[in-house]
C-alpha cells in the first residue's frame, strides 16, 4: 500500500498486525506461507501450492481451493483446536491430499508443487 507516494505496507509477505506471524494476501484470501521456522508458538502459517486461495478458521479449520489441481478443500471439526490458524492435524490432511494428487515439495520449501513428469 503507498500513502503519498511512499511505500506504507508491502503488499508481499509481511507480518499480520493482529496475528504477530508473517502472512500472505491476495485479495482478501490468504495465500500459501511457510512458518515452520518460527518458534512453536508463532508457526501457524499454511502450506498449500502457489495456485491455491483461502482462509483458515479460529481453531484449525480450514476452507481453499486450488485451481490448477482442481480442488477445493475445506476441514472442520466438533471440538476446536488451539490457535488462530491450520495446526498439525489440519496441515497433515492438506499435505496428504496434495501427496494422493501427486504433487511433491522442493526440498525443504513449504508449498506444494505439480511436477512434470519423467520422460
Amino acid at each position: 500500500m503507498t500513502v503519498d507516494g511512499e511505500t506504507a505496507v508491502s503488499s508481499a509477505t509481511s507480518v499480520d498486525a493482529v496475528l504477530l506471524v508473517p502472512t500472505r494476501w491476495a485479495l482478501g484470501f490468504v495465500k500459501t506461507i511457510d512458518n515452520r521456522h518460527l518458534p512453536v508458538a508463532d508457526r501457524e502459517g499454511v502450506l498449500m501450492s502457489e495456485e491455491a486461495f483461502g482462509h483458515p478458521g479460529m481453531g484449525g479449520s480450514h476452507g481453499f481451493a486450488d485451481p490448477r489441481a482442481r480442488l477445493s478443500f475445506g476441514y472442520t471439526m466438533n471440538q476446536q483446536g488451539t490457535g488462530t490458524g491450520v495446526n498439525e492435524r489440519g496441515q497433515s490432511l492438506i499435505d496428504a491430499v496434495y501427496r494422493a494428487l501427486g504433487y511433491s515439495r522442493i526440498g525443504d520449501g513449504g508449498a506444494w508443487y505439480l511436477l512434470p513428469s519423467s520422460p
